[in-house]
């Protein structure tokens, strides 16, 4: 979004200082009048934000105190460095933040000189978002682009150290929506980081580093972040779990949570403390999912029934078809074929699971068949060879107590040759 007016001159101002900047290499940057000052004052007011711009991203791009607070920095009187007639503002106002960060991050021209690939809609976006709303009428309490970005130590997205770099951006939301008081005030809760913390998503990208899993902005979005609402809920999981989403929408649960107004995919999984997905959701009564809206004995609680028993019994049979292969191997015989069969069977129960999103029980069947085959095929086949390794066990001690046998009828031949030779004639 390119702003009109004095925006497009900024632009062109801001592209003019910056070739004088770089064609005059012999001054010292323009900020350093500044950052000396306000590092000299020790003043917890002044001098952090002075040093946190020495890393600063606009820093390393060329970019001045003046750019955001105005004033003269080449100049070391504070009353003709801060002269309000050159437009010097110290503290800046939360409602104000947004639109000055839109002087170049919604300007192409500008952008286009130091990153092309960064949207210049953020602005837009923010104004749709629940934040930036807000802010519009007045609530300074509200995030803006400075309450995850930062102000002055501004650090690139993909710098973990950034606020707002993937494995980061959970506490910064959290540095607002886990304050109890602060989210008292907007009638929202504030352990949702607590849930998160207990999440399939959560443990995916800290424990184990994933950190294409799924984060608050992941869902929420980033500028324009707004909550998702009960018809959304499907799409927005749907851009991950792609196949459950088609498979929930062939459902006949969809129609009905939409005229129930129910949200989708979080109405089974919660929306943030979204746990393993178990065979205990399909039980009755309270302990499942599915009795939360199926009376006991009705056709979906009995529906729900059948598809865990079905789930239940091939993973059993799938364990104990790889308990057999593992004797059978630790034993030494060749059972690599039938253990890579039984693969077949595995992918056969994640087929099952996932096709309970059809929420019909004869859909869960069908895998749930054809795993049963070929995970009975591969314990028959871990049976013979057990089998096996048991007849050549006994081929092998028949034929040792035959060695021993002949050994002893030898030695007693030998010794009777011996008597005979040794008797006088």
């Amino acid at each position: 979004m390119r702003l009109p007016g004095a925006v497009g001159c900024f632009g062109l101002f801001l592209a003019a200082t910056l070739a004088r900047a770089a064609a005059d290499t012999s001054k010292p940057p323009a900020s350093s009048g500044c950052v000396d000052c306000h590092l000299a004052l020790e003043d917890a007011r002044v001098t952090p934000p002075a040093r946190a711009f020495a890393d600063d991203v606009h820093a390393r791009a060329g970019f001045t105190c003046a750019f955001c607070h105005g004033g003269d920095a080449t100049q070391e009187d504070q009353g003709l460095a801060h002269d309000p007639r050159k437009g010097f503002r110290g503290r800046i106002e939360p409602r104000e933040i947004p639109g000055l960060c839109a002087r170049c991050h919604s300007d192409p021209s500008v952008m286009k000189q130091f990153n092309p690939s960064l949207r210049i809609d953020q602005l837009a976006e923010y104004r749709t978002s629940g934040h930036g709303k807000r802010l519009l009428q007045g609530d300074a309490r509200v995030a803006h682009c400075a309450s995850c970005h930062g102000a002055h130590g501004v650090l690139p997205v993909k710098d973990s150290r950034s606020a707002v770099s993937p494995a980061r951006i959970a506490p910064t939301c959290n540095r607002c929506h886990g304050d109890a008081g602060l989210m008292a005030a907007y009638n929202l809760p504030s352990d949702v980081y607590a849930k998160y913390s207990r999440s399939v998503h959560f443990k995916a990208r800290v424990e184990k580093g994933d950190l294409s899993a799924p984060t608050c902005n992941s869902c929420h979005g980033n500028h324009g972040a707004a909550p998702p609402q009960a018809g959304s809920v499907a799409n927005v999981c749907g851009t991950c779990h792609a196949v459950f989403a088609d498979q929930f929408k062939l459902s006949p649960h969809w129609e009905a949570f939409g005229e129930m107004g129910l949200p989708g995919c979080v109405t089974c999984h919660e929306n943030h403390e979204i746990l393993p997905a178990t065979e205990a959701f399909l039980l009755p009564g309270p302990e499942g999912k599915c009795g939360s809206c199926h009376e006991t004995g009705s056709a979906g609680a009995q529906a729900a029934s059948t598809m865990r028993n079905d789930i239940l019994l091939l993973r059993t049979e799938i364990l104990g078809a790889r308990e057999v292969l593992r004797r059978a191997a630790e034993a030494g015989m060749e059972v690599s074929r039938a253990e890579f069969e039984l693969t077949k069977a595995d992918d056969a129960l994640t087929k099952a699971r996932a096709d309970v999103h059809l929420f019909r029980a004869s859909a869960v069947h069908q895998p749930v068949v054809e795993g049963l085959a070929v995970a009975r095929a591969a314990k028959a086949a871990g049976g013979r060879a057990l089998a096996e390794r048991g007849f050549r066990r006994r081929g092998l001690l028949v034929s040792l107590g035959l060695i021993v046998l002949s050994i002893v009828a030898l030695a007693l031949r030998i010794r009777e040759g011996k008597n005979r030779a040794a008797a006088p004639h």
